[in-house]
């Protein structure tokens, strides 16, 4: 029996378009693979694979192949690869036209091999902005890319699936929409159910350790509580070395990010968190609501930098106070054309942190801005009168008034004092935080030896691993700390304290290891492998004899 195929076009949405206008908003999403309906009845998969590799003797392209495995119900199928792809072989297609290649209908696993233009510059300008040009590079040994997106029309005799997967040829690592290729080493931290993946290029000299960044980025993770909370994040610290970098900080598609590396996590508006915050965001705006991308992910940014890393309020204050300034401060958030300075980071920002305050105030607590970002999440697109309703059921008619007046004027609020900050943000607060050094903190004691251990980490049964930990207390209150030692999963040791503002203090925790094994620490953020081994046996090579031969004569 004859049966009408079926059409489907989609985009195979591997690396979005980073926005241009603002570093760090979310790219636009592309549709979907396939309905989600054809999704549960489809009983064929087209698969698409990718895979990139290195180019040393070309800098700024990268290699990719796409292998294509085509089911039986699939008649026709076009690809139309990223417009900055050169075609180097094909196995299966011919071209068609332009970027577009057809499948012959027989290659079982049809193949396009190109080289893929790694190297994205752009013109930028903003408080993200550096005086450099690159967002995406490749240096020959390293690459930091943009993956390819390509588009995918099929014709078939039945409803099918679309699955995609991409991987390095080598050391490397891939997100949803980036990818380095090239030496590193991979940290991650589970979180509030999200795994946060911190991809360190050899290449590059952090300005914190990688604890640290994954300490600041779990606690927004935790302290977020607006939706789209995706279960991965993949975040780079870029090289700063060799590239000129157009931004200090760049985010695309949902789940990734890059910042540089030598941008402390600490620092009031950190780069990391700003970009962090834009992860959470799932809403897209129409012209009057642009603003609030970048004004709450700067907002948030800094209002995390004092909560949750140290940064004092003299420094948040300093940095709001920048949008009390002119220009910035008489342009309209609703009204892009009427921006100037980047007023939608630096007054949007201010605004941002005065609603989040009356909205506290008016709820005694109950409400705060994570309201209104998480009915914006509930939206796919958002305009101002989007805010000024989310605002309005999450506070009171006065809150929602003051909302309309500051972003549909050209009035800007001034930035609270102390005082008023604590009323509406609470008092300060202790901020303790625990780090070690696995080059200098990890020893080994026991029968054996009493010495620091280097990589990779071996004990014999029998000895002890110790762990000294430095913790110290970076905010404005006294705090309690716990420390703890955990093997497998199991908690084997605590040391508990307080300590004062800007106390220091030292905390060695040791745990024996009775049994040969391979054991899975973890203290302070920080997770390790333990080899344990069987002491050697004693063994006697060559006994010397303590008797002296006789001297006597014989008799």
């Amino acid at each position: 029996m004859h049966r009408a195929a079926a059409l489907a076009v989609v985009l195979l949405l591997a690396g979005a378009q980073p926005a241009v206008a603002a570093t760090g908003s979310p790219a636009a999403a592309g549709p979907p693979s396939v309905d989600a309906a054809d999704a549960e009845t489809a009983s064929a998969t087209i698969a698409v694979e990718t895979v990139l590799s290195l180019t040393p003797e070309q800098p700024g392209s990268v290699g990719v192949v796409q292998t294509f495995d085509t089911p039986d119900a699939l008649t026709e199928l076009r690809v139309t690869l990223d417009p900055r792809s050169t075609v180097t072989d094909a196995e299966g297609f011919s071209n068609v036209r332009g970027d577009t290649w057809a499948w012959d209908g027989e290659t079982a696993d049809p193949q396009l091999r190109y080289e893929l233009t790694a190297n994205r510059t752009t013109d930028r300008e903003g408080p993200m902005a550096t005086d450099g040009v690159y967002l995406y590079a490749d240096v020959g040994e390293w690459a930091l890319i943009q993956q390819p997106n390509i588009g995918l029309e099929w014709r078939t005799t039945e409803s099918v699936s679309l699955e995609r997967t991409t991987r390095v040829d080598g050391e490397g690592a891939v997100g949803g929409a980036t990818a380095f290729l090239g030496p590193h080493e991979e940290y991650t931290r589970s979180v509030a159910g999200q795994e946060i993946r911190l991809i360190v290029p050899d290449a590059a000299e952090l300005a914190d350790p990688p604890a640290e960044i994954l300490d600041g980025l779990g606690n927004a993770s935790r302290e977020l509580n607006v939706g789209d909370r995706d279960d991965t994040v993949f975040a780079v610290a870029a090289p700063t070395g060799q590239v000129d970098w157009a931004v200090q900080g760049l985010q695309v598609g949902d789940t990734d990010f890059w910042a540089r590396a030598n941008r402390p996590i600490d620092a009031v508006g950190s780069t990391w968190l700003h970009e962090y915050v834009h992860t959470r965001q799932s809403f897209r705006t129409n012209e009057s609501g642009r603003w609030v991308t970048e004004a709450t992910a700067t907002w948030y940014a800094a209002l995390l930098s004092h909560q949750q890393e140290g940064a004092g309020f003299d420094a948040l204050a300093e940095y709001l106070k920048r949008g009390t300034r002119s220009p910035q401060a008489g342009s309209v958030l609703a009204e892009p054309s009427d921006w100037e300075n980047n007023a939608h980071y630096w007054k949007g920002a201010l605004v941002s942190g005065e609603l989040d305050r009356r909205l506290r105030l008016a709820t005694d607590g109950g409400a705060t801005l994570q309201r209104v970002l998480a009915s914006l999440n509930d939206q796919r697109w958002v305009d101002n009168g989007d805010v000024l309703r989310a605002v309005a059921d999450a506070g009171a008619a006065s809150t929602r008034d003051a909302a309309e007046r500051l972003t549909t004027t050209s009035d800007a609020p001034d930035v609270w004092d102390r005082a008023a900050h604590r009323t509406a943000f609470g008092g300060d607060a202790a901020l303790l935080r625990v780090g070690f050094d696995p080059a200098t903190d990890l020893r080994a004691t026991g029968p054996y030896r009493n010495a620091t251990l280097d990589s990779p980490l071996t004990l014999a049964a029998g000895e002890r691993l110790a762990v000294r930990t430095a913790v110290e207390n970076l905010g404005g209150a006294t705090g309690e700390y716990a420390v703890s030692l955990r093997v497998d999963d199991a908690t084997v040791a605590t040391e508990n304290g307080t300590l004062a503002p800007a106390g220091r203090t030292t905390a060695t925790l040791a745990y024996r290891f009775a049994e040969p094994g391979r054991y899975t620490v973890s203290i302070a953020g920080e997770q390790f492998t333990v080899r344990v081994r069987k002491p050697a046996s004693p063994a006697v090579s060559e006994m010397p004899s303590s008797r002296r031969p006789s001297t006597a004569a014989a008799r």
